[in-house]
């Protein structure tokens, strides 16, 4: 029997698809936190990994520039060439914000509708775009005077969390691709699929212009000492909309990129998309990933995961899994458990797994639930 493990060690040797002394238990848990803590922070999720043993790995930090998907109080990396016009008005029980940027090429502008949480809109509802900043190929270059330089991020406050975590588990730089949260945000995901057919210089003009960023920023992380990198790819997803021959042709070889980097340095690339992936977890492997997370299973999702087991179990780890919403949150205690054992049973052998969920852990859920998934989890995921 392997020797007990530190939840740091125990990660570490999933994530190098190795056999630990257990399957790590890793759920993203963080709106659940929110409703039962009343915070999501990282000190609540360590919290949470005591209370219910479970091994952190946590994405902290979002080095994307989050002004685009987001408006800001204060637009602090913006010079004072640029003049910023910002309405709020309140619409609809939230908040609507139409910007304006004048910047020397021309002005920029967008209107989001910002719902509040804890309400109708759940507890943590994402921004509503009604207008995006990109309308034509000519507002890239008005973009230029807004962007914050890259590579002028720090980690500080990365190293001190990770080292507060200790043998918890550890901490993930987020570091978003050029779509998530960028592209997607500041053009609009419908009008990029359209800009793929009748305006194919622009379409790549756009891509190349975040890569850019989001590479040089990666590199700045890296060379500052991260090890392990969380990079989303949801926006990408075939759920999304695009097709499996646009995600091989666009999206594959700018994550190769990314991963050739990570690598270079020594890192971890963990790669998340919470959409249907069964067509697509070969071409996150070609693409450099070290773990793929979440391996929704149906209704949601679309992962058989025997199916991927056998497939991809030796050439990456495999992390995710469990329904958050048919089996987690609205199943019966019985589900939970059966749910956790078929996953363990299936996905386990020979290392390489983590247990994880198809999402966060939604507000809502039932104690008797969570602690179920945790309690199974524990009992069946024992390696002899």
């Amino acid at each position: 029997m392997t020797a007990a493990m530190t939840g740091r060690q125990r990660l570490l040797a999933a994530m190098r698809r190795e056999v630990p002394d257990r399957v790590p238990i890793s759920p993203r848990i963080g709106s659940w936190l929110s409703s039962y803590y009343g915070g999501s922070s990282w000190l609540h999720h360590v919290k949470a990994a005591k209370e219910f043993g479970f091994d952190l790995c946590l994405p902290v930090g979002n080095v994307a520039p989050a002004f685009i998907f987001h408006p800001q109080l204060a637009y602090r990396h913006v010079p004072p060439e640029v003049k910023i016009v910002q309405q709020v008005e309140e619409q609809d029980g939230g908040v609507t914000v139409r910007r304006t940027f004048e910047t020397p090429a021309g002005p920029l502008s967008d209107v989001t509708f910002l719902a509040p949480g804890g309400r109708e809109y759940g507890i943590s509802p994402s921004p509503v775009q009604h207008e995006h900043l990109l309308k034509e190929p000519g507002d890239l270059d008005k973009l230029r005077y807004i962007m914050p330089a890259p590579g002028t991020e720090t980690l500080s406050e990365f190293h001190e969390i990770d080292q507060a975590m200790g043998d918890l588990g550890f901490p993930e730089v987020s570091m978003y691709p050029p779509l998530d949260h960028f592209l997607g945000n500041a053009r609009g995901m419908n009008q990029l699929m359209m800009d793929y057919y009748l305006d194919r210089p622009f379409f790549d003009r756009q891509f190349a212009f975040f890569h850019e960023f989001a590479l040089a920023s990666l590199k700045a992380v890296l060379e500052q000492g991260a090890k392990a990198i969380f990079g989303c790819w949801y926006y990408g997803s075939l759920s999304a909309g695009w097709s499996p021959a646009i995600f091989r042709e666009v999206f594959v070889p700018l994550m190769k990129q990314y991963a050739d980097l990570i690598h270079r340095y020594g890192g971890i690339y963990h790669v998340y998309d919470d959409g249907k992936m069964m067509r697509t977890i070969g071409d996150y492997v070609a693409g450099g990933a070290d773990v793929i997370e979440t391996l929704t299973p149906p209704p949601v999702g679309d992962v058989d995961l025997a199916e991927a087991k056998r497939l991809y179990g030796d050439k990456v780890c495999l992390k995710g899994y469990v329904d958050l919403l048919y089996v987690i949150k609205m199943g019966t205690v019985d589900d939970v458990v059966r749910a956790v054992r078929y996953a363990l049973e299936v996905a386990a052998p020979g290392g390489g797994f983590i247990l994880g969920t198809s999402d966060s852990i939604r507000d809502g859920t039932p104690l008797e639930n969570v602690r179920a998934y945790f309690e199974t989890a524990h009992q069946y995921g024992q390696y002899s």
